[in-house]
Formats: structure tokens, sequence, C-alpha cells
């Protein structure tokens, strides 16, 4: 499969026009990002486009990797929510406290 896109070169990078012109490529691909999305607003650079091809994986792969990124999101998510009830709980506590001592 095979699209078109944007090169973006990041504000951090130090890569000078003339290194990006007489590069191999191997440095540049490390430091570019791909995408269709204006950059420009976030500090990234223009400095092309791009024709990329994929590869790709097998549909039973795809589903296999995206069942994984969602089992792991979904911990994220779980952690995050039970960091946020321990907060309420002990609001909870340290006012029920305050109010048994009355």
């Amino acid at each position: 499969m095979k699209a078109k896109t944007i090169a973006w070169l990041s504000s951090t990078s130090n890569l000078s026009p003339e290194q990006i012109l007489n590069d191999s490529g191997d440095e540049l691909a490390s430091q570019v990002m791909l995408t269709k999305l204006d950059m420009a607003k976030h500090g990234y650079t223009r400095i092309g486009t791009a024709t990329i091809e994929f590869d790709l994986i097998s549909n039973k792969e795809m589903i296999e990797n995206k069942v994984v990124a969602l089992q792991a999101e979904m911990q994220i998510i779980k952690a995050d929510a039970q960091v946020k009830v321990q907060k309420l709980e002990d609001q909870l506590q340290s006012l029920l406290a305050i109010e048994v001592s009355k």
C-alpha cells in the first residue's frame, strides 16, 4: 500500500538545510515526522513531501495488536481511576473523622 504525505522536521532538530539535502536518508528518516496535518503551528518545518510504502501485516496480526493496545489502554485508565477513587476516599474519611469528633 502506498500513501503520499508531508515531511516535517521538528524544531528540536539540529539538521541544517545543507545536511538535509546531502543526507543519505537514514539520519533524516529518524528525525522526520510524516503527516498531512499542519505541524507548522507546533514548531515543525515543512521540508517536503513523501511517498511511503506499507508492508501490511495480516488481518489476524492487526486484530491481535489492537487487542493488546486496548488492554494496555484499559490498564492505564483503571490505574488512573483507582488513584482518583483513592483521593476521594481519603477526602471522605477526613470529613467523616471531623464529623465524628464533634
